[in-house]
């Protein structure tokens, strides 16, 4: 049976992805993590991680089993702080995952200070995760609730969602692109011969979805030239003179200079952003801020 120790060597390796310094995070010498993960693999019967003298990877087994680790780790962390806050009347807390467009248009900044008011006492956690991230760790039980754009192939089957709010979608445009003028209408059928910006995500998940069915109803091939996982740099990328790209609406509230943003006129397609969590829990805190949700969105 692996210890607690193999599931702390295993996420920090996974981190470091180098002996000496996961070593020195877990206060052991090198050698002493080499036995410990050929402990661990013997256990398991399979390898964690694949090294040799130039790098070191996860191996597809360690991939599976990371996010199981996380868990481990955080409930042995949470059995101590409950511990802890039972002694000091301070128990309670919500792991919160959000993409960082969640933030642009003012549905999670009005949550979460719902929420705040509520519930002062609770500890928040908040973590900045792409939504490929996020869902395998709303499903593995390290974060209770994680705000993402959907749709999301092979949801997992104990995660449930709720849609906070659609978004339309914008072009973003060098202020030197002949269609900047603000008199001139834009539709993404003008744009069928340009490079691309986009999110590093596959066609069929989150906001690349939706640019692609846009895409895909206007009757182009968008050429995709440059990937980013965070809007800002997109429009950064697009305020270079690199291209241009499709961004939801409320990415105009985040000023970047020689950009600017028109609405796509033959686009009906929208973009959501919603909440994902577990369908059965045990967290008081994330059944609170559930119930934030109906005042939120009036």
């Amino acid at each position: 049976m692996l210890l607690l120790r193999h599931y702390e060597l295993l996420v920090i390796l996974a981190e470091e992805l180098h002996f000496g310094r996961a070593a020195e995070r877990l206060n052991i010498s090198q050698p002493q993590l080499t036995q410990q993960l050929k402990q661990m693999e013997e256990t398991i019967g399979t390898i964690l991680f694949e090294r040799n003298r130039r790098k070191v990877s996860v191996a597809p087994a360690g991939r599976i089993l990371l996010p199981e680790a996380r868990a481990v780790l955080r409930q042995a962390a949470r059995a101590e702080k409950i511990a802890m806050q039972t002694g000091q009347g301070m128990i309670g807390e919500l792991a919160l995952g959000y993409i960082g467009a969640s933030s642009y248009n003012g549905v999670l900044t009005r949550l979460l200070r719902l929420f705040r008011e509520k519930a002062p006492d609770t500890r928040l956690s908040l973590t900045l995760m792409d939504l490929d991230q996020q869902i395998p760790e709303v499903a593995a039980g390290n974060l209770d609730v994680g705000v993402v754009r959907l749709p999301y192939p092979d949801m997992p089957a104990n995660v449930v969602s709720r849609t906070l709010c659609e978004e339309t979608l914008w072009a973003a445009l060098p202020l030197d692109h002949p269609l900047a003028n603000p008199g001139v209408p834009v539709k993404l059928t003008d744009l069928k011969d340009e490079a691309f910006i986009a999110t590093h995500l596959p066609p069929n998940t989150g906001f690349a979805a939706a640019l692609h069915q846009a895409c895909a109803q206007a009757g182009i091939s968008p050429d995709i030239v440059y990937c980013s996982p965070q809007f800002a740099s997109i429009v950064s990328l697009v305020a270079a003179g690199l291209g241009v790209a499709v961004v939801p609406a409320s990415i105009q509230n985040v000023h970047i200079p020689n950009v600017i943003y028109k609405p796509l006129e033959d686009v009906d397609v929208k973009a959501n952003i919603s909440l994902v969590y577990r369908e059965t829990h045990d967290s008081p805190a994330l059944d609170l801020f559930l119930s934030c949700l109906d005042e939120t969105l009036l």
